[in-house]
């Protein structure tokens, strides 16, 4: 721009955003112009790449890479402003210059800060896979001297990236829920300051060239390295905790409360029973929006959105439904409504019974305890601490405070939680802690992101206004700092002036006024901590203070609680109504007590860690005069914001201002006075002037002369000094480029006492003549370094041909010789082969005749042996026939000799019968003859005519053969006998036996009759069991269906038992170790607290004697001020005499309660040791109890074996489970 005002500005700014161009730069300074849509061609993939290639890694053709000084008009037309150049330029000082970079987006509501965050974050963590060298595999490239890292160290790095990436996108999910609301300028408006660390890998050491600022000096053959993502940090400032507890109407408090209450009915059931049902109207916090979507989604997709995005951080199950729970603890703290006391009007107790015992249902506390924290205090007299009842609106606030540090201590515990999963791995999650040795800085660089409310004037501006219109001052005045006085310091050490009045954009003055010894936010502090500090008093204290300057402003028009401040940006009145209050620590010591003791995971452990901070910070300012004023919120975010200048002050600052072009949020409309506004608080115009009238470009004396030196057409006598060679250098280099500036020509350069300060262009034409002339120097060059390298290779391809040949002769006999090997072996081997199998087939040969002789020779022998064995079959064959042939004739001998010898015994027979009978009767001849006759041989047939002495013979022959006849018989008959005998004695021992057995055979009989009576009656028995049997067939069935049921359910019930059992003794061991560790603690505590109660009694009568001198002190100082500051007469004098005689009676006052709180310490202290010994009898009563619970379990536990060793066992009595139950419950609490 030729002609630099508003309106031009205005102009320019319109038609850019008419035509779609959202950027536009002044210097190194983006602005940002919001278009409320979004445009995919500004940030696609291709657009990254041109960025990345021109900015970073060098890769255009025929454009020179320049630092940030060297962009001027000319060398910026070769690309569009964005945000991509603002980062580009940050990540390549950070890989060059290895000093960390800040990136300050600052605007106000609706500006698009948010996004431009997002847009530059995204953009940081993948720059490193825009590199050329980067592979498609998913590594990335690899910088000079990197050519040995392996592919695995590519793909963790581009790993983390895309981890870094991801987390990065939800972590933005959840501060737009927890920390974003509707306002009327915007529907998703950031209510807080964040700061994003993004942290690198670097890539080398330090470049010597980029010492001193003057990165420009890099070569063009300087690589940029890759500076690989780590991880990312999160940090927020001044998050507006206020809109918790009220909003305007039109405006929603925090997102993540709408969304929670559209979250599905049974997840809100799990919460809290009958929370499922609840609605907006429900809570007095959120009251009733018609707003239901934001940013195209509505609030149930965006609470799944918001809680897919909780469990990346881990934040999933018990944990979840924790913090969800914490959240409804804040929503239920402002339903608490309040009433008078029955007992005193004043004081307040809790209206709303169902919500107190929601919230004790929540939190774990009991009703009582809930309702003595929100509505009594702690107050110290002269007799100590006593309990103070509130009235309804302290009791309110109270709850509101609670409320309000209750969400804020949720979003620290999801800053920590995301901290922990993104910052770098090696550092384990504490991302404080990077950077803080030598090494690390060494190793690890940052690109910080700090996305801040800009300057803020509404028609009513609050405490928050105040606030971050304080914190705007502060960058404010860095910005100038950096970009104007530093300029202006350093151009009057070099002793060049300059046309521009800096007064006008220095804020110094209204900073001492806001920080100063006597400044605003030091009387608002002392104001907070004096017992009946108030806004009034602050506003009248600021305004009479400050009667004097012209930063603090007092109009007849405003009210007791108005004033006026002058900003760098315009006057701003506050309305400090609530200032005191607000900047007041809302939560004290007990309070933080109270809530440490909730049974939410989240809760306790926050609070627990602000209540152990708290003691200390307040033991250690103990006794100091104005310790207290540092626990304000004030003071608080004083530290906060020194602590991130400081942080910003180290790094190299790039600045990005947005723009909300109007309210309407219409594309391609500007509205000119919303955007002047805007303009004038960011500076803009303060920024072109300065940087039309101050050089764009120096170099030190030292580098003109090394760089520039070779261009020079005429012999520079070296002699000469320094600085007289480097003007006469320039002016021989500059002879025909001259500047007309105001009716005269001058010299583009100027020359200072230790630098060159070039206008824009000059350097560039002296970088372009240096870049030619290294050009044709280094064609040249190249010609003869052409020639030696094809020279060189020429011998060396000679080289190698002749090794090549001799290598080739070499092999070829080498081959021969392996050919001939080979034929040699070949020849052996089948030699050697048949051989062997001439031999085989030999002794083969020879196996074959043996087993022939061998068959043959055994051949004969086996013939002769077979005809010898059938010769002695045959033999004995014989033999034996004839041996039994002898046999049988000698038996049949003797056959026929008996049979022939009962013949003739029958035949003498006849004949003795007939002798006898003829002896008788002598008529008996005839007879005989006929007997005689039928006699069977002829021997006995002519006994007739034998004589009585043949016949005796004949007898005697009969005789004696029947006499031996008779004698083998009478042998046979003692054989017989013997055995008759031996038969006999075994018939009489059968006999015995039989007797035995015919005795218990009737006896059986006897006892057969007993059991067939008996069996008839169990035969009717028997009938009658089976026809019960029938019936109890069916009655077994059920029973062992419902037997089996019932086992599985007592085994169940069993194993559940002893599982509960023993989880239970292990909860009971726990909970007695804590009980133990827990009243030993409090013994001790308690006789510490004894002790110092006795310490501090004497102290706090000290104190208080102090304080009334003090105040005395005080009072004598504050008339003496009000009586050289206005002299108004009687009616002012009468009232300072009448404060006076009030701090009098007020002395009094003091001194009856420093009398009363002596006696009260004494009561204190026996009351003190009478808890003690009731704790002790406690701690033993609770003992045997659970000795007498251990002991009940075991006995349980053996009943529960017992029965369920039983065929039918039974389930335990209900009545002891419930006894047990109620004992674990009793002593759980």
């Amino acid at each position: 721009m030729e002609y630099i005002n508003e309106a031009s500005m205005l102009y320019n700014l319109r038609q850019l955003y008419k035509r779609g161009c959202t950027y536009s730069r002044v210097g190194e300074i983006i602005l940002s112009m919001n278009p409320f849509e979004w445009f995919t061609n500004l940030y696609s993939n291709e657009v990254q790449i041109s960025y990345a290639n021109q900015l970073i890694w060098r890769e255009e053709q025929g454009h020179r890479r320049l630092s940030a000084r060297q962009l001027d008009d000319s060398n910026r037309l070769l690309y569009e402003p964005h945000l991509y150049e603002t980062a580009s330029h940050a990540y390549s000082a950070l890989a060059l210059g290895q000093k960390d970079q800040s990136i300050l987006i600052t605007g106000e509501s609706g500006a698009g800060k948010t996004e431009a965050v997002k847009i530059i974050a995204n953009y940081l963590t993948a720059v490193q896979t825009t590199h050329p060298s980067f592979s498609s595999s998913g590594g990335s490239g690899r910088a000079a001297g990197d050519d040995d890292e392996q592919p695995s160290a590519e793909n963790n790095k581009v790993n983390v990236q895309m981890a870094v990436v991801s987390k990065l996108s939800q972590s933005d999910i959840i501060f737009e829920a927890f920390g974003n609301a509707k306002t009327e300028r915007n529907e998703n408006s950031s209510r807080f300051g964040r700061l994003t660390k993004l942290f690198f890998a670097k890539g080398k050491e330090d470049n010597t060239a980029a010492e001193m600022g003057n990165e420009e000096l890099l070569d063009d053959d300087d690589a940029t390295p890759i500076c690989s993502v780590l991880g990312s940090s999160f940090e927020t400032i001044l998050i507006e905790k206020s809109r918790i507890v009220a909003h305007k109407i039109n405006e929603r408090t925090f997102h993540i409360f709408y969304q929670l209450l559209a979250a599905p009915y049974e997840f809100k059931e799990s919460i809290l029973q009958g929370f499922g049902s609840a609605t907006r109207d429900s809570f007095r916090y959120i009251g009733d929006v018609d707003v239901d979507t934001i940013g195209g989604r509505t609030d149930a997709e965006n609470f799944e959105q918001t809680k897919s995005a909780l469990a990346t951080f881990g934040i999933e199950g018990e944990e979840l439904n924790a913090l969800m729970e914490a959240l409804c603890i804040s929503l239920h703290l402002g339903n608490l409504t309040f009433a008078p006391s029955r007992r005193s009007p004043r004081a307040a107790r809790v209206a709303s019974e169902d919500e107190i015992k929601k919230l004790s249902s929540l939190t774990g506390l009991s009703r009582d305890e809930i309702e003595s924290a929100v509505t009594t205090k702690l107050a110290k007299n002269k007799n100590g601490n006593v309990i103070v009842k509130l009235t309804q609106a302290q009791s309110r606030e109270r709850c509101d405070g609670l409320a309000r540090e209750i969400y804020h201590q949720i979003v620290v515990f999801l800053i920590d939680k995301m901290n922990k999963a993104t910052s770098p791995a090696h550092f384990r999650g504490n991302a404080d802690q990077v950077g803080q040795n030598k090494t690390d800085q060494e190793k690890v660089g940052c690109i910080s992101l700090l996305d801040l409310f800009g300057f803020e004037s509404f028609e009513k501006n609050g405490f928050d206004q105040f606030c971050i219109n304080y914190s705007n001052e502060h960058l404010h005045n860095k910005y100038v700092r950096d970009k104007f006085i530093s300029v202006k310091a350093e151009y009057e050490f070099e002793g060049i002036d300059i046309d521009f009045d800096y007064s006008a954009i220095n804020n110094s003055g209204i900073l001492n006024v806001m920080d100063g010894r006597m400044g605003l936010v030091p009387i608002m502090n002392e104001e907070s901590v004096r017992p009946k500090g108030n806004s009034s008093a602050f506003v009248y204290k600021a305004k009479l203070l400050h009667k004097n300057s012209d930063h603090v402003v007092s109009e007849k028009q405003h009210n007791q609680y108005e004033f006026g401040v002058n900003h760098y940006a315009g006057l701003v009145t506050y309305d400090a109504a609530d200032f005191i209050e607000r900047n007041a620590d809302p939560l004290p010591i007990e309070l933080l007590a109270f809530i440490t003791k909730s049974t939410n995971s989240i809760i306790n452990a926050q609070f627990d860690a602000l209540f152990v901070n708290k003691r200390k910070l307040l033991t250690k300012l103990a006794g100091k005069k104005h310790g207290a004023a540092s626990t304000t919120i004030v003071s608080n975010f004083r530290k906060q914001l020194a602590g991130l200048l400081k942080h910003v002050g180290e790094t190299k600052t790039w600045y990005i201002r947005c723009i909300q072009p109007n309210v309407e949020k219409k594309p391609a409309v500007t509205d000119h006075e919303v955007t002047l506004r805007q303009l004038r608080f960011a500076g803009i115009l303060n920024a072109m002037t300065i940087s039309k009238k101050i050089f764009p470009n120096q170099l030190s004396n030292d580098i003109v002369w090394d760089r520039f030196k070779c261009l020079s057409r005429k012999y520079i006598d070296k002699q000469l000094e320094s600085k007289e060679c480097i003007c006469n250098l320039l002016s021989d280099l500059f002879k025909d480029s001259e500047r007309y500036v105001k009716g005269e020509y001058t010299a583009p350069y100027v020359c200072g006492k230790t630098k060159i300060f070039f206008w824009s262009g000059a350097l560039e034409k002296l970088e372009s003549d240096r870049k030619d002339m290294l050009s044709l120097k280094a064609a040249k060059l190249r010609g003869y370094i052409e020639t030696a390298i094809q020279r060189r290779r020429f011998l060396t391809i000679k080289r190698g041909m002749t090794l090549l040949q001799a290598v080739y002769r070499g092999l070829e006999a080498r081959l021969e010789r392996r050919d001939r090997i080979r034929a040699a072996l070949l020849i052996t081997c089948w030699t050697k082969l048949a051989l062997v199998r001439l031999r085989r087939r030999k002794r083969r040969e020879n196996e074959a005749c043996t087993k022939i002789q061998n068959a043959w020779r055994g051949f004969g022998p086996r013939e002769e042996l077979r005809h010898k064995k059938k010769a002695a079959n045959m033999v004995q064959r014989v033999f034996r026939k004839r041996q039994d042939r002898e046999r049988f004739n000698s038996a049949f001998a003797e056959c026929v000799d008996a049979a022939r010898k009962q013949k003739q015994m029958k035949a003498l027979l006849v004949l003795l019968s007939s002798d006898h009978s003829s002896k008788d009767n002598g008529g008996g001849q005839k007879k005989k003859k006929s007997l005689t006759s039928r006699l069977p041989n002829e021997r006995f047939k002519k006994s007739s005519e034998w004589s009585n002495e043949e016949l005796l013979k004949e007898c005697q022959l009969m005789i004696s053969y029947l006499g031996e006849q008779l004698y083998s018989q009478r042998n046979k008959t003692s054989g017989v006998q013997a055995e008759l005998a031996s038969t006999k004695h075994n018939l009489d021992s059968l006999q015995s036996r039989y007797d035995t057995v015919d005795a218990d055979c009737k006896a059986s009989k006897v006892a057969a009759k007993t059991l067939s009576e008996r069996n008839a009656t169990l035969e009717k028995d028997l009938k009658e069991q089976k026809h019960i049997s029938s019936d109890l067939m069916e009655t077994i069935k059920h029973l062992q269906q419902e037997a089996a049921v019932n086992e599985r359910d007592r085994e169940n019930e069993r194993i559940e038992m002893q599982k509960l059992l023993a989880s239970q003794k292990d909860e009971l061991n726990v909970v007695l170790s804590n009980e133990r560790n827990m009243h030993a603690a409090e013994v001790l505590r308690l006789e510490d607290s004894i002790q110092v109660v006795q310490q501090k009694y004497h102290r706090e009568i000290s104190d208080l004697q102090f304080s009334v001198e003090e105040i005395e002190a005080s009072s004598n100082q504050d008339f003496q001020n009000v009586l050289l500051a206005f002299d108004e007469g009687k009616t002012q004098q009468d009232k300072l005499e009448s404060e006076k005689e009030n701090l009098a009676t007020e002395k009094n006052n003091l001194q009856n309660k420093l009398d009363t709180s002596t006696k009260t310490c004494s009561m204190e202290v026996v009351a003190l040791k009478i808890e003690l010994d009731n704790l002790r009898n406690e701690i033993e009563s609770k003992e045997s109890t659970i000795i007498s619970l251990q002991s009940e379990i075991a006995s349980l536990r053996d009943t529960t074996i017992t029965r369920s060793n039983r065929t039918f066992p039974t389930s335990p009595s209900r009545k002891s489970l419930c006894n047990l139950w109620d004992a674990f419950g009793k002593n759980s609490k």
